[in-house]
């Protein structure tokens, strides 16, 4: 039975400098970190700590072009038959993608996969899952001829007249995508400009998207051929962009940076919140951390604080955050690429995660972020994706405010357990602390339980439950928050 991700999990985004940091954290997962040495696979084993090996299916480095000459010829190309750059990446050397339907391309991705499993981790967690598909979402490619060919195929099994009568053919055996294009327009500038009008362009990407797709599953098995076990699949994703979707179905968890706005607290976290609601209707988990510019913003203003408030969103909404052990985070003025939080600031509050999945696990958002319920399940074409980001997007989404800094998200499990998460948002930047709320009062309507409550317990880091008064009126149960410090979990013992 190969395990998922639970609400109280203790993850690590990589590999901790120092081991003892498991322990003080309560870590149960490390998400990923390329691959390791068997034994250290193994003493994380013994502490009970899922491990991962990562590959990377985006890019092919140098070094490895110059070792393998067959990679030379395996970059996506665009239409002018020219390597596509990866925008992102800034070497010396210009990275391109590589093409995930390029058979050169594709043995040096089992070759990584061979790499990172070789010291038997139980799971495989891919970075960029979508090589070269990405290049046909920003609009580039691929062009290749395996990419040609493979999408003749791909058009032929469709079985669709309507798309014969667009692509002007009288069958796709042979049909050449790139010829096609070609009598529209024959320059990269042009065609971006034109995609709208262009014929089959969202076939083709669905086709590119299912092709990473494939590509990472097969990588997935061969993972588990390595190890001779079944193993979790993760994979980055960027939320809430519909592209990255297809895979998500056939994944044990997702991991995601989410942007936290931290120069705009706390109105940009709405962003964030939405953010959540959207994974959560993938019906998967999902391991987040914030992005390295967020990161970087709390390095330049000494406010690791901050990121407490971060943490107890996360699992408000019913997602894991990961612990900010050492994380990837954008230089500012020469300053730090890593965000290395401190023990003393971030073990309590994750080992009272982990120790309250009672509260945690197994609970759905109910109110206003709550999932529609018609929403697809699976992304494998455009038509799948825009339904399902209609459907989230059909009604402006916030939650439940006790006051402009304090939020109130309510979850409920199938057995009709509630769990009410308070979050306080107020922080003092310079002092690198919250602000504490006092005799705050949460009003709920009755229609999210359909049931009345007479009594409440409070539950919080680094203090002693304690119980609560609940007033019901018709329409309205209200209960009042001596203090919020930082988030507060509220339980229901019993009703009437």
């Amino acid at each position: 039975m190969v395990r998922t991700l639970l609400n109280n999990d203790v993850v690590f985004f990589c590999p901790s400098v120092d081991p003892s940091a498991y322990a003080k954290y309560g870590t149960t997962m490390v998400a990923s970190g390329a691959s390791h040495a068997s034994d250290y696979v193994n003493k994380l084993k013994r502490q009970n700590i899922h491990s991962t090996g990562t590959a990377h299916f985006l890019s092919i480095n140098s070094h490895d072009t110059q070792a393998h000459p067959e990679l030379a010829n395996a970059f996506a190309l665009d239409i002018e038959q020219k390597p596509i750059p990866v925008p992102w990446i800034h070497h010396e050397a210009t990275s391109y993608f590589g093409c995930v339907n390029n058979p050169a391309f594709r043995a040096y991705g089992r070759s990584k996969v061979c790499e990172a499993m070789a010291s038997g981790p139980q799971g495989l967690h891919i970075d960029e899952y979508l090589g070269s598909a990405y290049a046909a979402v920003s609009d580039c490619g691929c062009f290749c001829p395996h990419c040609i060919h493979g999408f003749a195929q791909y058009l032929s099994k469709l079985n669709n007249p309507d798309l014969l009568s667009l692509a002007k053919a009288d069958t796709f055996d042979g049909f050449e995508y790139l010829a096609f294009v070609k009598t529209i327009t024959t320059n990269t500038p042009q065609y971006i400009s034109l995609l709208p009008t262009i014929p089959l362009h969202d076939e083709f990407i669905d086709f590119q998207l299912q092709c990473a797709t494939a590509n990472a599953l097969s990588m997935a098995a061969l993972a588990a051929d390595i190890v001779d076990s079944a193993v979790t699949l993760s994979a980055t994703i960027s939320i809430p962009s519909p592209e990255y979707l297809p895979i998500v179905p056939h994944l044990s968890y997702c991991v995601s940076n989410i942007d936290h706005e931290p120069q705009n607290m706390p109105k940009g976290l709405l962003q964030t919140v939405k953010a959540y609601r959207f994974a959560e209707a993938l019906q998967k988990p999902l391991a987040a951390t914030a992005t390295p510019e967020n990161w970087a913003f709390i390095n330049s203003h000494n406010a690791d604080n901050l990121a407490c408030v971060w943490i107890a969103l996360a699992n408000a909404c019913g997602q894991v955050f990961m612990a900010p052990n050492r994380i990837l985070c954008s230089a500012i003025d020469n300053g730090p690429h890593w965000f290395c939080g401190s023990a003393a600031t971030f073990a309590p509050l994750y080992q009272f995660i982990k120790n309250h999945g009672g509260l945690l696990n197994d609970f759905k958002a109910v109110g206003p972020l709550s999932v529609p319920l018609a929403a697809p399940t699976s992304f494998d074409t455009t038509h799948k994706r825009q339904t399902f980001t209609d459907a989230i997007n059909a009604t402006p989404i916030s939650p439940i405010m006790a006051t402009d800094t304090v939020w109130v998200f309510p979850r409920m499990k199938s057995d009709g357990a509630i769990a009410i998460h308070i979050v306080n948002l107020a922080f003092d930047l310079r002092a690198n602390r919250n602000i504490p709320a006092v005799n705050v009062e949460v009003h709920l309507p009755n229609s999210l339980f359909k049931r009345d409550f007479s009594g409440a317990t409070v539950h919080s880091c680094n203090s002693e439950p304690y119980k609560i008064q609940v007033t019901n009126n018709e329409n309205t149960c209200t209960f009042v928050l001596p203090e919020v410090k930082l988030w507060d979990i509220v339980t229901f013992e019993y009703w009437a």
